[in-house]
């Protein structure tokens, strides 16, 4: 069984036993951005990845492991828009190709809290200097998002702004594929109950990875995102797939993934 895996530090909590001793015999870990898990699962490359929520909208045909998201409950630091001019005068929006769910509710959130409605332009994985030399701003999500110095530029945080919108936490990824079955689920679950004790761990790995202090990684792995997918992550995601549609960036072709959860 291949499984897919997010290159990001937020996903870690979910995958670290998996990568040390916990995944099963014959299963393989395989690395890609969101966008591109999204087109794996689609093909049937994989069976299941913690891919882009907004890939459950579009796809009808994947199933959502229950209990497993990456989410967050105020501000993120990890999926921004960054903007040279202030966000009510930005006319050109780079989005990082990689982003699913991220570029869509920067869509969402902009023209519904900010009344913009600029154009957008997808581009490949560039550096973020080049994105804002090429646009007014740049959507930028995962690693590089923290990374970046923001010197000088306008910040949004989209789950900030989403909270401030619907109330409820920016659900950004859940783990899906198209059959969760027990085995599957039970293995996922429990790879998130056991990284989740070990965080201390990961934050010390991950820091000199990324060059990051210790105590930012554990503050944003302990207190910035949440893991569990419980009743407001759920009312959080039929919020964002009603109003995807109602912006028109998704059609009503099956049920919803999340008809399992009602």
């Amino acid at each position: 069984m291949k499984l897919g895996c997010l290159p990001y530090l937020n996903v870690k909590p979910l995958v670290y036993p998996l990568e040390h001793g916990c995944l099963p015999n014959d299963w393989e870990l395989i690395y890609a951005p969101p966008s591109k898990l999204a087109q794996m699962l689609a093909n049937d490359e994989i069976t299941a990845a913690p891919v882009s929520s907004f890939a459950t909208f579009i796809n009808p045909e994947l199933e959502i492991c229950p209990g497993i998201c990456i989410a967050a409950d105020g501000p993120v630091v990890s999926v921004l828009l960054l903007s040279k001019e202030k966000i009510s005068n930005t006319d050109i929006v780079g989005l990082d190709a990689s982003s699913i769910s991220g570029a869509n509710m920067l869509k969402i959130i902009l023209e519904e809290a900010y009344n913009v409605r600029p154009q957008f332009l997808k581009l490949p994985p560039i550096p973020v200097s080049e994105m804002l030399n090429l646009c007014d701003a740049a959507m930028v999500i995962g690693n590089p998002a923290m990374q970046y110095r923001k010197d000088g530029l306008f910040v949004l945080d989209l789950a900030e702004e989403w909270k401030k919108l619907a109330g409820l936490p920016a659900v950004f990824a859940v783990w899906a594929g198209k059959k969760i079955t027990p085995e599957l689920a039970d293995t996922l679950q429990k790879a998130k109950e056991i990284g989740l004790t070990k965080l201390e761990e990961i934050a010390d790995e991950e820091s000199k990875k990324l060059g990051f202090p210790y105590e930012f990684c554990l503050e944003y792995l302990s207190k910035i995102i949440v893991y569990d997918l419980g009743q407001r992550e759920i009312q959080s995601l039929e919020l964002f797939r009603d109003k995807a549609i109602a912006h028109g960036l998704v059609e009503i072709t099956a049920p919803s993934a999340l008809s399992r959860f009602a």
